[in-house]
């Protein structure tokens, strides 16, 4: 769920090729998000979600994610532009899995799609702990 259209088709162009496993839905506000979200028949296999997104910004969203009973063991990651530790300290107390810091570079982009495909598919967790070794710059984890 991002809020900027390049980065959304950014993020498409990365998810490309996966549409015969994955349904990927983008929303442009949180306000949206929530609207999906209510409208979904299954649980999610994940939710990533940009922090700055307007109306209602990805903490706010985060926030209610984990406290509906519905969605609150759905995994959450939050992705952000700064690598900050007031975001990565906020999105780890909130409750996300993981603090992505979005790459300028498509083909990191890309790589980093394709890794959370594999751990939405194997173990999430083992995944993102082996991201965040390959791109410790960019992945931040919470156990």
């Amino acid at each position: 769920m991002d809020d900027d259209c390049d980065d959304a088709e950014f993020f498409r162009w990365a998810m490309k090729g996966t549409e015969e496993t994955f349904a990927v839905k983008f929303v442009d506000s949180g306000d949206a998000a929530l609207n999906l979200l209510s409208e979904l028949d299954s649980l999610p296999d994940l939710i990533l979600l940009d922090a700055g997104m307007p109306k209602m910004d990805g903490w706010e969203l985060l926030r209610l994610i984990k406290l509906d009973s519905k969605f609150g063991n759905v995994p959450v990651i939050m992705m952000a532009t700064s690598n900050g530790v007031k975001g990565i300290g906020e999105a780890h107390s909130l409750g996300a899995e993981a603090y992505i810091v979005k790459p300028s570079d498509f083909s990191e982009l890309k790589l980093i799609m394709q890794q959370l495909c594999i751990g939405v598919q194997a173990n999430l967790k083992n995944t993102l702990e082996s991201m965040r070794s390959n791109l410790p710059e960019n992945i931040y984890t919470f156990s």
